[in-house]
């Protein structure tokens, strides 16, 4: 066993207050809150998620997607997103070995929402 386990995924964007509605569509609930600079989230499977404030984050990517899975039909889980203030920052392509649209939210961080191709 490692002397190291999961803690969370921590998300840094411009404005915690801001996308906290768009994380809170998806099932996360705020656990705890600090100041404006960070906050964090959990989701019914335990999972936690902290956003956290950084303010040179503009011209950097830090890329970490999470990923969703369609549990309704592929329409409403994309209108859904896009309800909730998600961006579109890229559609399937046929080239690609999965399906999956990434939608972003106010920093453009990657939500992956994966599904079965349409035939």
């Amino acid at each position: 066993m490692p002397p190291i386990s999961f803690r969370n995924v921590a998300r840094y964007v411009q404005d915690v207050e801001g996308n906290l509605p768009l994380y809170q569509a998806l099932g996360f609930e705020i656990v705890q809150k600090m100041g404006t600079d960070m906050a964090i989230l959990k989701n019914e499977e335990g999972f936690k998620l902290v956003l956290h404030s950084w303010s040179d984050h503009k011209g950097r990517l830090l890329d970490t997607g999470i990923g969703f899975s369609v549990t309704g039909t592929l329409e409403e889980a994309r209108q859904y997103l896009i309800d909730a203030g998600f961006k579109l920052l890229r559609a399937p392509e046929d080239t690609d070995a999965g399906f999956f649209f990434i939608y972003g939210d106010l920093d453009g961080n990657p939500i992956n929402l994966v599904g079965k191709r349409p035939h």
